[in-house]
């Protein structure tokens, strides 16, 4: 009896009260919320004409069936009302709480009530008499109990719409952090592995290319780990990580890797994520440098574009960027986050440009005329996004 009374007890308070008694929506939005709801699209078009064609056969059925002067002013009166519905309707759309849900019965059924109130009590008697009253009284009452319900249900349902989708954005966000945490873990190790297997190798045979490298791979460690802690980086910060990063290697692989940096003051200031030029740079410095046997140029060039925003080039002499690499297919981070896979090399840099810049930012590679690969970040919006 008691676990009865409990599993009964607990069904009831897992109950909305609030959705039971129709009172309204129950989600509350901090001002933040709202301006990040602001972002959601709007009612379409095809939306709006559908709506006004049911006011328009929801007035003609009204009317059907009156005598014609009583069948004007019903049809003009649920015509009319209607269009106030879907007004205050669409407000309700953009936001839909419990106060403009109260409002929006003020404008639509209370009017609609208040009407019929005043016919019956001006005139009670002839209101009992005339035989289409009760007619009249019978329809205002369903159009009300209509128009009622449709706003009710569209505050109800955007509120539970706007609740869900901020939830879903949360969760999607944490997953691009996580996403952009592992991709800057990434650029690292892999480096590191191979300089380290080459220390090691020179160390056993006494190569005296050993302590020009360890001096610039400490030199290196030591300027740019903390960096990586940042969600954001100066082109000119991460200029000088790609400076550490290329005397490794040139230490490494001595005079088949040269290299050059052409950093604009003015463009030296603009951000990016962490880690993207690395990135360009190592891909560089592997499939352009390293590919053949006497070696390649890299240069690393940042500017502001006369059309506005940064530009940033990774140039190398090498065989240039593979069919596959050119057929990758535009940035789309939801299937990113579903294949591991696709979140390495250039499609991780891309979504991190997309976290950080949206729409406003790209990353291309296409093949130079003189031979060789050509990366571009282009970024028309500097400031990042919120």
């Amino acid at each position: 009896m008691k676990n009865s009374f409990a599993k009964l007890r607990g069904f009831f308070r897992e109950v909305d009260w609030r959705l039971v008694f129709l009172l309204g929506p129950r989600h509350s939005f901090t001002p933040e919320q709202w301006q990040r709801l602001d972002r959601l699209p709007g009612i379409s078009p095809t939306i709006k004409v559908a709506a006004v064609v049911n006011v328009l056969a929801l007035a003609l059925i009204a009317a059907v069936e009156l005598p014609l002067a009583i069948a004007r002013l019903v049809f003009g009166g649920t015509l009319l009302l209607g269009l106030v519905t879907l007004w205050v309707s669409a407000d309700l759309w953009r936001r839909p709480t419990q106060r403009r849900l109260h409002r929006a019965y003020g404008f639509s059924a209370v009017p609609l009530g208040a009407a019929f109130g005043f016919m019956m009590a001006s005139k009670p008697q002839q209101w009992m008499h005339e035989p289409w009253n009760h007619e009249l009284l019978i329809r205002g009452c369903a159009i009300g109990f209509v128009y009622t319900m449709a706003i009710w249900a569209v505050a109800m349902w955007r509120n539970e719409f706007m609740a869900d989708w901020l939830h879903d954005e949360a969760l999607r966000e944490q997953k691009l952090e996580l996403a952009q945490r592992l991709s800057s873990a990434q650029i690292q190790p892999h480096f590191l592995f191979n300089s380290l297997a080459s220390l090691q190798h020179w160390v056993a045979v006494k190569d005296d290319r050993a302590a020009p490298l360890l001096q610039s791979l400490t030199s290196y460690l030591r300027a740019t780990l903390p960096l990586f802690d940042r969600p954001l980086l100066s082109v000119g910060e991460e200029a000088e990580a790609v400076r550490r990063y290329l005397e490794v290697m040139q230490a490494r692989l001595g005079g088949r890797l040269r290299f050059a940096l052409d950093i604009a003051p003015d463009a030296a200031a603009a951000q990016l994520p962490p880690g993207v030029l690395l990135t360009l740079v190592e891909n560089a410095v592997e499939h352009g440098v390293q590919a053949q046997l006497s070696g390649g140029e890299l240069q690393l060039r940042a500017y502001l574009h006369a059309e506005g925003g940064l530009c940033v080039e990774v140039l190398d002499d090498g065989p240039g960027p593979s069919d596959a690499l050119l057929q990758l297919p535009p940035l789309d981070p939801a299937a990113m986050l579903r294949d591991a896979q696709a979140s390495l090399g250039l499609q991780n840099s891309r979504l991190r440009l997309w976290q950080a810049f949206g729409e406003h930012a790209e990353l291309s590679l296409s093949h130079r005329p003189e031979g060789g690969c050509r990366a571009l970040v282009w970024v028309r919006a500097p400031q990042p996004r919120s």
